[in-house]
């Protein structure tokens, strides 16, 4: 696996998959994500010296925004997905490595406030729980059978403030792989690294919900944006 930074500021670690705007910084660009199918990477070993921040879920988010579709879309909602589902780490060495998963047993759907920021109205108990329940059914995630989505990375280009990394994503067995630009921000023992893009739920190997014969489903578009909050750990732990 050859993951390199072919800029000086190896400490900083700039990379990550799918992508929130870091604080003092300019989102990336959604056009230049590209993706292609791939085989899952395998893990390099690390020479002395490495450094490993481990993830913060708590302090970490994932935000992802779908929309209805199909001829009887004005009858849909909008819907926001996320949560504190981040685990995992990063390793800053030879090579540098982000090594991320996502719970998605613990997605949660349609947060008062997360609708409130998007522009969207409240929706009832009743239509949330029935959102959660197909998303993380056999149709969709199939949480029961792949209660994970994991991400690894294999190359990171470009400048320390804003990298271009390709990272591999498995889903449901599906693995594919993606070049997305982020932002990271280091601030003493603590890093982030955020981002926001576009993705087809296609293209990663998905089928979006949908009922009446697809007269109304959910778009295959979703915007994704993220905030991943690490935490510097010392050898061994």
């Amino acid at each position: 696996m050859n993951v390199r930074l072919p800029f000086p500021v190896r400490g900083a670690l700039c990379l990550l998959p799918i992508v929130l705007l870091a604080a003092c910084a300019t989102a990336p660009s959604p056009d230049d994500t590209t993706t292609v199918r791939a085989d899952w990477p395998e893990r390099p070993e690390f020479a002395a010296g490495a450094t490993t921040y481990r993830v913060d879920p708590a302090a970490s988010e994932l935000r992802v925004r779908v929309a209805p579709a199909g001829s009887l879309a004005r009858l849909g909602h909008h819907h926001v997905i996320g949560g504190p589902v981040w685990s995992g780490e990063f390793v800053l060495g030879e090579p540098v490595l982000a090594d991320l998963s996502i719970d998605v047993t613990r997605l949660e759907v349609d947060r008062v406030a997360w609708r409130r920021e998007e522009g969207f109205e409240p929706l009832d108990d009743e239509a949330i729980e029935g959102t959660r329940r197909n998303l993380l059914g056999p149709k969709v995630l199939d949480a029961g059978n792949h209660p994970t989505i994991e991400i690894r990375s294999v190359e990171v280009t470009g400048p320390d403030w804003q990298a271009d990394v390709t990272a591999r994503v498995r889903v449901r067995d599906e693995i594919t792989e993606w070049r997305v630009p982020v932002v990271v921000q280091r601030d003493g023992e603590r890093l982030t690294v955020a981002g926001a893009v576009d993705l087809d739920q296609t293209a990663l190997g998905l089928e979006p919900f949908s009922a009446a014969g697809g007269a109304l489903r959910v778009a295959d578009r979703m915007r994704v944006r993220f905030r991943i909050v690490a935490e510097r750990i010392e050898p061994g732990q």
